[in-house]
């Protein structure tokens, strides 16, 4: 695969994880279901009903990893992306690349967090957790981020060594 068919296929994967990114952060993740009724909520929701419940070292702790860690991730990858090739700074594009990669792994916690409450809350009528549509698209925005950081390669930060020598 040339160098500008890898640069296409990782924008477009980043695209669609920003397209994933929107459902992900406006539609439920989950919906509880117990004796004192019904609810659901967004992963907003849960932020804010986990500083209420004053929680607020567990609510920043989820704000960071649901949030915050997300967006980071496509901000950066789009910069790099943008700016390649001929990065002004390729070292410094190469280790943020590097962190995107490695706390990509780290991305699918909400989706594991969501799939064993459902599977471990199955009380009947006394309490049960349903996964909702907004998990699966948080889920699919993580997986297209990585699927995009792997088809990146970062040899594309530096100069051809070709186009150098073309134009010294």
């Amino acid at each position: 695969m040339t160098r500008r068919a890898e640069r296409q296929l990782a924008w477009a994967l980043l695209i669609a994880a920003m397209i994933w990114l929107v459902p992900a952060n406006t539609l439920p993740i989950m919906t509880l279901n117990g004796i004192g009724g019904q609810s659901s909520g967004t992963i907003a929701d849960g932020i804010k009903g986990l500083f209420d419940s004053g929680m607020p070292g567990l609510a920043l702790v989820v704000f960071t990893a649901s949030l915050l860690v997300p967006f980071l991730k496509v901000l950066v990858l789009a910069v790099i992306y943008w700016h390649t090739p001929e990065h002004p700074a390729p070292a410094t594009a190469a280790r943020a690349y590097r962190w995107v990669y490695w706390i990509g792994r780290w991305s699918m916690l909400d989706v594991f967090v969501v799939a064993l409450l459902a599977g471990l809350m199955r009380f009947g009528e006394i309490a049960r957790v349903n996964p909702e549509p907004g998990i699966t698209a948080f889920g699919l925005a993580v997986v297209l981020t990585m699927l995009s950081a792997h088809a990146f390669s970062p040899k594309q930060l530096w100069k051809d060594d070709d186009a150098i020598r073309a134009n010294p």
